[in-house]
C-alpha cells in the first residue's frame, strides 16, 4: 500500500521519533499540520482500543514529480522602444518552467492507523491543554474553532530521501523588424536561457515518523468529526531567482538605456542583456 494524497510529511528538518518515545501518537491532538510533534494531549492520549492491524511494507519507494509551465508573447516590446517604434514580425518565445522531484526510499514502512468515533474524540478533547486552548479569547469568542486529530501514522526505517528542484527560463525566437520603406524585413535573432537546480540528499537507519493522517475537530455549537486533506503530501519548494534579462543578438545595445554589458562564455566577450 502506497502512501495517498490523505497523509501529510512530517518535518525531514527534525526526525520525530516513533511512539511510545516520541510526542506522536494515534489519537495525538494538534494545533498546525506543519508543527505535529507539539501535540496539545502529549500527556494525557487516550489509548486506541480498536486500532487497524499495522500494515508492513518492504523495500518502499516512491517518486513524486510536479512541473509547473508558464509561456508568454510579447516580450519584444522593448525592441519596439529601441528600434523608434517599428513594427515587429514574430513575438518572441518566453518560457518559464519550475519542478520539484521528491524521492523517498525505505527498507521498511509500518503504517498505523484507527478511526476514531464520536465518543472517542470527545473523551480527547477532556485533555487539560485542549481545555485551556478552547478557554484562550481567540478560540472562546470564535464562531468556529478547529484542531486536528491523528488518525495515521507511517514509521520508516531506512531511509535515503532526495528533494531536488530545478527553475529555468527560456526565451528565444526570431523576431523581425518590417521596413515599408526599403521591403523588406531585418532584425535580431534572440536567445537567453537562466537555469537553477538543487538537490539534497539524507540517510537514516533508525526508525522515525515519515508521515501522518488526521481529522478535522470543528468547535462550534457541537464538536464535528470532519475529512481533511488540504495539502496532503506536501512538496518542497525553492526560492526563485528574480536576476533575469533578455539576451538579443544583432541590436545595438548601447543606445538602450537600460541594457548593460555583462561577459558571456558563449560569445567569447562582453553582450548587452535587457532587464525583462
Amino acid at each position: 500500500m502506497s502512501i495517498t494524497k490523505t497523509y501529510f510529511l512530517c518535518p525531514i528538518s527534525e526526525f520525530i521519533s516513533p511512539p511510545p518515545t516520541g510526542p506522536l501518537w494515534l489519537g495525538s491532538i494538534i494545533r498546525s499540520i506543519s508543527a505535529p510533534q507539539y501535540p496539545l494531549n502529549r500527556a494525557s492520549v487516550v489509548a486506541v482500543a480498536d486500532a487497524l492491524p499495522p500494515v508492513v511494507e518492504t523495500d518502499w519507494k516512491k517518486t513524486v514529480s510536479t512541473e509547473k509551465g508558464l509561456g508568454l508573447g510579447v516580450y519584444a516590446q522593448f525592441l519596439q522602444l529601441a528600434t523608434g517604434g517599428l513594427p515587429l514580425g514574430p513575438e518572441v518565445n518566453v518560457e518559464h518552467s519550475d519542478k520539484t522531484t521528491n524521492v523517498f526510499a525505505f527498507d521498511t514502512v509500518t503504517t498505523l492507523a484507527f478511526e476514531p468515533t464520536q465518543e472517542y474524540v470527545e473523551q480527547s478533547v477532556k485533555a487539560p491543554a485542549v481545555q485551556t486552548w478552547l478557554r484562550e479569547p481567540r478560540q472562546k469568542f470564535a464562531l468556529v474553532s478547529e484542531l486536528f486529530i491523528v488518525t495515521g501514522l507511517k514509521l520508516v526505517k531506512g531511509a535515503k530521501i532526495k528533494y531536488s528542484t530545478s527553475h529555468s527560463t527560456t526565451v528565444k525566437g526570431n523576431v523581425g523588424i518590417d521596413v515599408a520603406a526599403l521591403g523588406t524585413t531585418f532584425g535580431p535573432k534572440g536567445h537567453w536561457t537562466h537555469a537553477t537546480n538543487d538537490a539534497t540528499e539524507s540517510n537514516r537507519e533508525s526508525e522515525f515518523v515519515f508521515a501522518f493522517r488526521v481529522k478535522k475537530l470543528r468547535f462550534g455549537r457541537r464538536l464535528k468529526l470532519e475529512e481533511y486533506n488540504k495539502g496532503a503530501f506536501m512538496t518542497v519548494g525553492g526560492k526563485r531567482d528574480d536576476d533575469e534579462c533578455v539576451l538579443v543578438e544583432d541590436v545595438n545595445g548601447a543606445r538602450i538605456k537600460t541594457a548593460e554589458l555583462v561577459p558571456d562564455v558563449a560569445e567569447n566577450g562582453n553582450v548587452y542583456c535587457v532587464p525583462a
